[in-house]
């Protein structure tokens, strides 16, 4: 199973997901996250790691979503850089916020911690419904402990 998240690094809470039968590439799901994340949840910034650079999810972010996406350039052997947004971020990238991706990594290592990283059932369906409400019960959880506080 391939599990794809978006998560609000100032209340670490899942705003978005996407899960898959197979594994395939994280810039496949930043589309549907993005617009999962910003129905949510509007943001400014949207960090992604490198897995994400593209012109196309810069495009978005920056035209649909009126927000920066803060991903790491990929390096490559040659030295020009294609995209006009790409481009942009070269000079945009803000180490410090780009440093709370960090809070994403957080959130999967207590979502493996609490629930283990296997999924009992065996059926692709059931698989994606257990992982669900492993997402739906870490966000309860969340807003469990800020309500008693």
């Amino acid at each position: 199973m391939k599990v794809s998240t978006s998560v609000d690094t100032n209340k670490l809470v899942i705003t978005g997901f996407k899960i898959l039968g197979k594994p395939s590439h994280d810039a496949k799901h930043a589309k549907t996250l993005l617009k999962q994340c910003h129905q949510t949840r509007r943001s400014n910034y949207y960090v992604m790691d490198k897995g994400y650079d593209s012109e196309v999810i810069h495009s978005i972010t920056r035209e649909q979503l009126n927000a920066v996406a803060i991903i790491p350039l990929r390096q490559r052997k040659r030295k020009k850089i294609k995209g006009h947004y790409r481009r942009k971020m070269l000079l945009e990238f803000d180490e410090e916020l780009y440093h709370k991706r960090n809070l994403v990594e957080t959130m999967f290592s207590v979502l493996k911690r609490k629930y283990g990283e296997e999924t009992k059932a065996r059926k692709h369906w059931n698989q994606a419904r257990e992982i669900k409400i492993e997402l739906l019960m870490i966000n309860i959880g969340r807003h469990a402990i800020i309500f008693v506080i």
